[in-house]
């Protein structure tokens, strides 16, 4: 094997060459969550470019200690072609090389992690066989079965890398679930702020912001019949279908496994539980498939808090729905539209500025950039409860993000235009009147310049 380009990688005062051939991006590490029950080299599951990739441990497939994942060089290296699926963890990246033909000593080797010495100033680098190492590892090995062709009563392999597709394993109440990583777009720790949704279906948790989109969250465990069981492994499955985003918590992520055709056995037609799909053979267990169906119908079931995440398709008669953020400010309700809030939070220390205006609480601090928070109470006189479980909407803004503290935060739904009235307010604070549950219920929508109300103070 004749070795062009190197990327170079070290772990303390050693080199390391990965054919750069198999090298597909160098990311600084993400969010890497750890699974149960995996090999040792593994160090679990990370989001990349729209995907989920298992992350193995570079230094653990040689025998060295471990990357800590923390350290101000460490990278994550994802793979190309047939390991694509796969990234590597790793101390630092230094440079690719281009190889001199006369500065590599090639070892006459099989089945050895190390093939081959690189020269370069005065250092000698150790060229990895990578597949051949992963290869040792690999927690998934589908082996040939034969099976009846019924057709014609002759043996056919059913083994190609075609027949074969990738599922997240996880627990729930004790038993073991799959769901195609196809339909995963992340996995998150609870380590989150999640807010409560007013009247929502006993399985829904609440609403937590993801990166400016607000996502709602449900507890696959009560949907599949378990009691939640509270603990430091719960985490939280980002799908995303029918243009629309979902949070899915469950007890514990267990492994990522790679089944051929011929390990699942689909549910009859006439099955009364709907939730699954079929049963995964894993050597003795048993594994349940989550059916897509499931999930279409918590969202159907939840589609009046479920906000659309993309812009589909429409007929020129079809209703364009309104979608607002309600929240409370003493006895009543108001609502921002979806599109002008950036995230809401729990309530944190606010920094008082001098010299502002009075509708100006402070600054605070949200990941390195300076937020101003407002007053609406001030704004429309209702005097500030003392209450410790407050939260804060972040809205955009002209000049930036204002944000604003609210006693809760009661809904998102989207509304028909129907159920607005046009607001002639003097102080031309708000657009409309939503009425709800058949005008027994009112919600004043602010206007969209969200800066006129602090006056300009933004």
């Amino acid at each position: 094997m004749r070795i062009e380009e190197i990327l170079i990688v070290r772990h303390n005062e050693v080199s390391f060459g990965i054919s750069a051939a198999l090298i597909g991006q160098i990311l600084r590490v993400p969010d890497i969550t750890s699974l149960a029950l995996s090999p040792h080299e593994v160090r679990g599951l990370c989001a990349v470019g729209g995907g989920i990739v298992t992350v193995l441990d570079f230094n653990l497939l040689l025998g060295l200690q471990p990357c800590s994942g923390l350290g101000q060089a460490n990278r994550v290296i994802t793979l190309n072609d047939e390991m694509s699926v796969l990234a590597l963890l790793v101390d630092e990246v230094t440079v690719s090389l281009t190889i001199d033909q006369n500065k590599i000593e090639y070892l006459d080797v099989q089945d050895e992690a190390i093939i081959a010495i690189v020269h370069h100033e005065g250092t000698l680098i150790q060229v990895v066989n990578l597949e051949y190492m992963i290869g040792l590892i690999r927690s998934v090995k589908i082996e040939s079965q034969a099976i009846v062709d019924k057709s014609n009563n002759q043996m056919v392999t059913a083994t190609s890398q075609s027949d074969k597709s990738r599922y997240l394993v996880f627990k729930m109440g004790g038993e073991e679930y799959a769901l195609a990583i196809d339909e995963l777009r992340e996995i998150l720790s609870t380590d989150i702020t999640i807010t409560t949704i007013a009247g929502a279906n006993d399985e829904i948790i609440g609403m937590m912001s993801l990166r400016e989109e607000l996502v709602v969250v449900a507890d696959l465990r009560r949907f599949y019949g378990f009691e939640p069981h509270i603990s430091d492994k719960n985490r939280i499955m980002i799908v995303q279908m029918n243009h629309k985003t979902l949070g899915l918590m469950i007890d514990e992520i267990m492994d990522i496994h790679e089944f051929s055709k011929s390990d699942l056995d689909s549910l009859s037609g006439g099955s009364d539980d709907k939730r699954i799909a079929g049963v995964i053979r894993n050597r003795d267990k048993l594994i349940s498939l989550v059916s897509s169906s499931a999930i279409e119908s918590l969202l159907e079931r939840n589609s009046d808090i479920i906000i659309a995440n993309d812009i589909s398709i429409v007929n020129e008669n079809a209703v364009e729905m309104v979608e607002v953020v309600i929240f409370k400010l003493g006895n009543e309700e108001y609502a921002f539209s979806i599109e002008e809030v950036a995230e809401i939070i729990d309530t944190t220390p606010i920094t008082p500025i001098a010299n502002t205006s009075e509708m100006v609480d402070g600054i605070i601090n949200i990941r390195g950039q300076i937020v101003t928070i407002g007053s609406l109470h001030k704004r429309l006189g209702i005097t500030m409860s003392a209450q410790d479980d407050h939260k804060i909407i972040i809205c955009h803004a002209p000049k930036g993000r204002i944000g604003f503290f609210v006693n809760t935060v009661s809904d998102v739904l989207s509304v028909d235009p129907a159920q607005m009235r046009e607001e002639e307010s003097a102080d031309g604070l708000f657009s409309n009147v939503i009425h709800l549950d058949e005008g027994k219920r009112l919600v004043l929508l602010f206007n969209r310049d969200i800066s006129q109300l602090l006056k300009g103070a933004a």
